[in-house]
């Protein structure tokens, strides 16, 4: 028969007492700091908190309009600008202040920040034409920053240099390389081989900046390689680089192409960060978006 010491019994009890009380403390203070979808939604202290009942109004509005045309690419080619129309009005998205700033043949669109900081403003694709950045310069805070990027240095080097802004000579896309782009000669779209730069590259070793406030991207065709790049989880969130707002103009697509545009609005709807404005249907489609998940951005552009 084996005896054991009280007072070491009570010493083993008490160890085993408050490390289990330990564990159970780091747990729950690991718990309440963790986010969840039934606490954001339940509305919170943070800005993200307090945007979601707007983002979540106009998320049900156009995930109502378009669930119809999931699977049917074609479909949603066709129709999801009236969706977009509809939902972008709604009561919850009437405070957002979005300005337009033409060019000679389309109209981008930001909205400047609510506090005087300055902004990243990003150029893929400058076309011969700051006329935008031109106008949306004069009501940015002082300090605003422009990053623009074209492989055709005639002319957009000079205009870009002027704004003022860094220029670059080459055109960006999901990787790097030698690659087929249509670009503007004199008056005419021609296609030609270009230096292609990999996106998180340019951003990171370039620019150097992981927070942008807006991105404009014109890249002929090239946007289908960056689609996924959006993704919650994708090359963005990969080397924490945020977009507050981008514009994107999607080229007329193929039967292929129409698939990655189909999958890249469903899942953006799906990943309930961005919400989407302003569409301008033609042979091309061209959208606005805005970033309601990122505590930086909705303080500066949204509350």
């Amino acid at each position: 028969m084996v005896f054991q010491n009280p007072t070491m019994t009570r010493r083993n009890g008490y160890t085993t007492f408050f490390a289990v009380l330990s564990v159970s403390l780091l747990l729950y203070i690991s718990f309440i700091n963790t986010p969840s979808t039934t606490s954001f939604r339940l509305g919170g202290n943070s800005a993200v908190d307090k945007v979601y009942k707007n983002y979540s109004a106009w998320h049900k509005c156009l995930k109502n309009n378009i669930t119809s045309m999931e699977g049917n690419p074609d479909a949603l080619w066709g129709n999801l600008w009236r969706g977009i129309k509809l939902c972008e009005v709604i009561p919850e998205m009437k405070g957002l202040f979005i300005g337009d700033y033409p060019n000679s043949d389309e109209t981008k669109r930001h909205i400047v920040p609510k506090m005087q900081l300055p902004s990243v403003i990003v150029t893929l694709g400058i076309g011969h034409d700051t006329g935008a950045e031109e106008k949306l310069i004069k009501g940015l805070p002082h300090g605003s920053e422009f990053f623009g990027a074209d492989p055709m240095h005639e002319i957009n080097e000079d205009l870009y240099t002027k704004l003022p802004g860094k220029y670059f000579p080459f055109a960006v896309g999901e990787s790097s390389g030698f690659a087929e782009a249509s670009v503007l000669i004199n008056t005419t779209y021609t296609t030609k081989t270009v230096v292609n730069v990999d996106i998180i590259y340019f951003l990171k070793n370039l620019v150097k900046r992981n927070f942008i406030d807006d991105i404009w991207i014109d890249g002929e065709g090239a946007e289908y390689g960056l689609f996924d790049h959006f993704f919650n989880g994708g090359r963005f969130d990969e080397n924490g680089i945020t977009f507050c707002q981008f514009n994107i103009e999607i080229h007329a697509p193929d039967t292929l192409q129409k698939k990655l545009f189909h999958d890249f609005i469903f899942r953006l709807l799906k990943d309930e960060r961005y919400a989407i404005y302003r569409p301008v249907q033609g042979h091309h489609m061209r959208l606005f978006m805005l970033n309601f998940a990122n505590e930086e951005c909705v303080y500066k552009y949204i509350l």
